[in-house]
């Protein structure tokens, strides 16, 4: 995987010169190491979009970036700055830790500040790039990674023997993913979203200069947030297509019968952006390819579709951890690794996303009113409730604590350490961008009074108004069009319910009917089962946790199997077994 790592220590004196982890690959990438008087330092890249990752250093700095600055034009112009890396160390010296801020994409990254000795590790705005660090202050080591496991390769470099965190793992076993800044490494922490974290005189710090926020909400009306929104969003548009042509790159983008990734593409052709290829992934013939499939051939854009059949991509079942670092569960991301492994990326750019859309703009509003955290909200972005209990009471106390909305609450963890999973592929890849996560829409439109936004009325509105060529077709959520009348909605979703209830699982229950495939596909459950007997064991030492994941394993629904299939796979993964 490409990404970067390092390690600060008195003992990197002490390694041999042949100390040098490979990163992990899935496709081809350049690496390159640097030595410093206490440190050790490495990168893995692939050789698309060059000038956004900086690695470079002069007498005062090392600077070493990844992922994409889409506004690094205007702001070397405002600040006159020849390059990427006079940029960064421009804002570096303005504002030692909010540096990030005037930065609009996905990014991360590091600068190690010689005449200081210090290093900043940061993230973008909202954490899509993952940075983990572990920190020993008495024995005065410092390891930092964008991949869980060069964090644990480090770790064990130093002589630290990784061990499980339950709490990590209860996680994994209810949400499906991690909370918080949690791992399943104890003592391994990852940066929080609008983040730097600086070491300096073997102290840590970490400063915040960005948080998500909804109030004060917006007070104009309805059709003037309408309008800012289309402005917004088209700004965002502009924003990630250009970086493609910027490079000389092609454009790809996913595409769905929903209405996210479908606003994505009908706006990158309102502003006159050619030659999309579109990718669709789901069950033959589901609304999502039938829809999809529509829509591209109407606005004359190439159209891939990789089919789910019989669900035997979920049959690697390593290859997805070894993606995710066993931090989401491995059946969340698969298909989309599947259609990106057969694309030819030489001339294409970054990957275009309608991501987390419908939560911008109202799906995880449960009331048309903010709220406390509350159990309901918890059920909703869990996958499942089986050990519940489990999860360490206070963690989790001062975790939703720590939001002010149930909303905040569904974005910071379902949002960014469980759907975010997704660019973790695409990173294998290229890199990714989706217009509603462009932070002054998202500000925006998160600000917007959950009256509006409730049951995504401003959303639909939107849509209805400035996009009307997008509502021509029918939406997979309903199977109805966007402005179908209240009655035909309820209608149409009784009769879906009604049928699973009399006939079981059916394979148009939705892109990826997992229950119904599990049920039909013999040999992917003798897959999930083998794997299951063969790695049970790597849970003796925690007995508690074994019979935990034995019950869920043997008594949950196909999407629990995968969360305990999970577990055992990222312990084999990352040794932490003994």
């Amino acid at each position: 995987m490409p990404g970067f790592m390092g390690i600060v220590s008195d003992k990197v004196h002490g390694f041999p010169e042949d100390f040098d982890p490979s990163f992990p690959v899935l496709t081809s990438r350049k690496e390159e190491t640097k030595r410093f008087e206490n440190a050790w330092f490495k990168r893995s890249i692939i050789d698309k979009f060059m000038d956004d990752k900086v690695y470079s250093e002069d007498r005062d700095v090392f600077i070493c970036s990844d992922g994409l600055m889409l506004n690094a034009r205007e702001l070397k112009n405002k600040y006159a700055c020849e390059d990427n890396f006079h940029l960064l160390k421009s804002l570096y010296r303005n504002s030692p830790s909010s540096f990030p801020s005037e930065l609009r994409g996905d990014f991360d990254g590091v600068i190690y500040d010689k005449n200081l000795d210090s290093w900043t590790l940061y993230t973008n705005h909202i954490g899509s790039k993952w940075v983990f660090y572990c920190f020993d202050k008495e024995a005065r080591c410092f390891v930092f990674g964008t991949e869980l496991k060069m964090v644990v390769a480090g770790m064990r470099a130093l002589g630290i023997e990784p061990e499980l965190c339950e709490e990590g793992a209860y996680f994994l076993l209810t949400f499906g993913y991690m909370l918080g800044d949690y791992t399943l490494v104890k003592g391994v922490k990852k940066i929080s979203p609008g983040s730097a974290l600086t070491l300096k005189n073997w102290e840590l710090e970490s400063e915040e200069y960005y948080r998500l926020r909804n109030k004060p909400y917006i007070e104009d009306s309805e059709d003037k947030i309408i309008k800012t929104l289309d402005e917004l969003f088209r700004d965002a548009i502009k924003a990630e297509y250009d970086k493609d042509l910027e490079y000389g790159y092609g454009h790809v983008a996913t595409l769905s019968g929903g209405l996210d990734s479908r606003m994505n593409v009908c706006y990158a052709r309102k502003l006159g952006y050619k030659d999309i290829l579109n990718i669709t992934f789901s069950q033959s013939n589901y609304l999502d390819e039938q829809i999809a499939k529509k829509i591209a051939s109407d606005w004359g854009y190439d159209f891939l579709f990789y089919s789910l059949d019989n669900g035997n991509y979920l049959k690697n079942i390593d290859l997805p951890v070894f993606v995710n670092d066993g931090l989401v569960l491995f059946s969340g991301s698969m298909h989309a690794l599947k259609i990106q492994s057969i694309i030819s990326w030489s001339n294409i750019g970054l990957v275009h996303t309608g991501m987390i859309g419908d939560l911008i703009v109202g799906s995880y509003l449960l009331h048309p009113h903010h709220s406390s955290v509350s159990e309901e909200i918890i059920k909703k972005t869990a996958y499942s409730s089986k050990l519940m209990e489990k999860v360490d009471s206070e963690v989790f106390y001062k975790l939703k604590n720590s939001y002010d909305t149930d909303e905040l609450f569904a974005f910071g963890e379902r949002c960014i350490n469980g759907v975010f999973n997704g660019y973790r592929v695409s990173e294998s890849f290229s890199e990714y961008a989706s217009p509603f996560l462009h932070v002054d829409f998202l500000d925006y439109a998160m600000s917007i009074s959950p009256i509006l936004r409730y049951e995504e009325k401003v959303y639909l509105d939107w849509i209805l108004q400035e996009a009307p060529e997008a509502a021509k077709y029918p939406w997979e959520k309903t199977g109805l069009l966007i402005n179908a009348g209240k009655l035909r909605k309820f209608l149409r979703k009784g009769m879906r319910y009604a049928r699973r209830k009399i006939l079981g699982p059916s394979p148009m229950d939705s892109m990826n009917p997992l229950k119904y495939w599990y049920k039909t596909n013999t040999s992917l459950r003798e897959t999930f089962e083998d794997y299951y007997r063969k790695h049970i064991d790597l849970l003796s030492k925690n007995p508690e946790l074994q019979k935990d994941v034995e019950k869920m394993f043997n008594e949950g629904t196909p999407l629990e199997k995968t969360q305990s299939l999970t577990l055992l796979a990222a312990i084999k993964l990352h040794g932490l077994e003994k």
